[in-house]
């Protein structure tokens, strides 16, 4: 059991936070690549408890910026999508993927008064359906490698399936943890006339853990019948899960209360 201060840290993942300045080190997977369109319209996205605007631009480039126009405060929302840019439909200023402001039509075309405004954005690249985000300090070509999840490698089977998302109101290392349990299988995960039909009616799984460099896995022995079943379940850092099989799981904190 975690002590009250330990799960704090543990949950609490917004900027200046330990457990947020940790996350912050590692490639996020922030959107699934089909969410946006050349020209499209924004998305609203929050992660690590900020609020974040994601667009694709003309050429195909993804961008993360603040959602709030730096000029007065205006939601990037409801901004023009268009031109290599995302125009702040208030006064027509226009930020690249980068952040940097490319236009500023209030000021006149002598004006250079564009070249001083930048907002805040961060790095992404695409792979295999998804598109990644960093939200850490390293400069830019600093970033670590992106994970070598499956889905990553070179020559990902496409029939292997789509990725897909979904929401949960709990914080993220309840989420994890639930994953990765074996033991509330026989409980939760059952009928009350019937044992489970897979992990039939033993209670009390045998645990073999190995440590590995990215994190840990372990396996849950238990009796069925004539037979052990083992449940192989894998954990890397630092929200990466892996049960019974090679599908990853990601369990990426919204905010404090949200995955």
């Amino acid at each position: 059991m975690l002590s009250q201060q330990d799960n704090e840290i543990l949950c609490r993942v917004g900027p200046g936070t330990p457990m947020g300045s940790l996350l912050r080190e590692y490639w996020l997977p922030a959107l699934i690549s089909s969410e946006l369109e050349a020209d499209g319209w924004p998305r609203r996205i929050r992660l690590l408890g900020e609020d974040l605007i994601a667009f694709r631009d003309t050429e195909g480039s993804v961008g993360v910026i603040q959602e709030n126009c730096p000029h007065r405060g205006s939601s990037m929302m409801f901004g023009r999508n268009e031109e290599g840019g995302l125009r702040c439909v208030y006064h027509g200023w226009k930020f690249d993927v980068d952040g940097a402001c490319v236009d500023m039509p209030s000021e006149g075309s002598e004006s250079e008064f564009k070249h001083k405004v930048k907002m805040l954005s961060y790095r992404t690249q695409e792979r295999n359906g998804i598109a990644w985000l960093y939200m850490g300090p390293r400069a830019k070509g600093e970033e670590p490698p992106l994970p070598d999840l499956e889905v990553n490698l070179d020559g990902f089977p496409r029939r292997a399936g789509e990725p897909f998302k979904y929401v949960r109101q709990c914080n993220w290392a309840q989420a994890l943890e639930g994953d990765i349990d074996s033991v509330h299988l026989n409980f939760l995960h059952r009928r009350l006339d019937r044992p489970n039909p897979v992990t039939g009616s033993d209670t009390n799984p045998q645990f073999e853990l190995t440590y590995t460099n990215y994190g840990h896995f372990y396996g849950a022995r238990r009796t069925v019948g004539d037979m052990y079943y083992w449940r192989i379940n894998q954990f890397a850092m630092p929200f990466y899960t892996a049960v019974t099989g090679p599908t990853s799981k990601v369990w990426m904190p919204i905010d404090d209360k949200t995955r």
